[in-house]
């Protein structure tokens, strides 16, 4: 009972903080300027795939759209945390959609339990720095850049990612890590057309998740927390 009280007490202290940031940015605490694309998740059913994590266990394509980011909102020349917010719409049935966010880090062992810096959206691996679990397992989701992939010339990373995206070719690896090892891939994502603007007001959830897929770890217990009243404080800033 103290653990849970002590969750529930830093979620909404944390939440506070993002709000107070959500606030005084007038838009997200995060994250703030990034770009939205169409997306399509192919997902073969390999033998490295979570078999309690439906979404990647179960062969299929889905729609969807991507957001990628720069996290802290550094001045450019400067690189900046990167972030990919994959939305995978209907993953578990009509209305029933997966989120997943990922932030530029490295495919070491190790390492990508934490966040490193990027130039562009196809310079580093992608990862959850923290757990999921899903049947017992625990991993890490992450995304890796493809290397045929196209990588057009573009003054910024979005301006770049608006260029690869429109060649139709634009394509990172999903993948999951267990303890103590690299990434291994369970599903291709295919980033389509640039969407309009008004996507990029779409609040992403780390638990907003199914399929037997679940954040773990007490972190992710006060996310859950968290995202709803930094949510909650954005969405009143942008109607005032």
């Amino acid at each position: 009972m103290t653990d849970q009280l002590l969750t529930r007490a830093g979620g909404t202290a944390l939440g506070a903080v993002f709000a107070a940031g959500a606030a005084a940015r007038r838009g997200k605490a995060l994250h703030p300027d990034g770009a939205v694309f169409e997306a399509r998740l192919v997902v073969p059913g390999v033998a490295a795939a979570p078999a309690g994590a439906e979404l990647f266990a179960r062969p299929g394509e889905h729609a969807g759209f991507v957001r990628f980011s720069r996290g802290i909102g550094l001045p450019r020349p400067l690189p900046d945390l990167l972030g990919l917010a994959l939305r995978v719409l209907d993953a578990y049935g009509a209305g029933q959609d997966q989120d997943l966010l990922l932030t530029s880090s490295s495919d070491r062992r190790v390492v990508h339990h934490g966040f490193l810096p990027a130039r562009d959206v196809q310079d580093r691996p992608y990862s959850s720095a923290l757990p999921f679990r899903a049947g017992g397992e625990r991993f890490l989701i992450g995304a890796l850049p493809c290397a045929d992939s196209p990588r057009p010339a573009g003054a910024t990373e979005l301006d770049r990612a608006r260029a690869a995206a429109r060649t139709g070719r634009m394509r990172f690896e999903l993948a999951v890590a267990r303890p103590g090892r690299r990434f291994e891939p369970v599903a291709d994502l295919h980033v389509g057309a640039p969407l309009p603007d008004v996507y990029d007001a779409v609040a992403f959830n780390p638990w907003r998740t199914g399929g037997g897929l679940e954040p773990a770890g007490s972190v992710n217990a006060m996310r859950r927390r968290v995202y709803p009243l930094a949510h909650a404080a954005w969405r009143r800033r942008r109607a005032s």
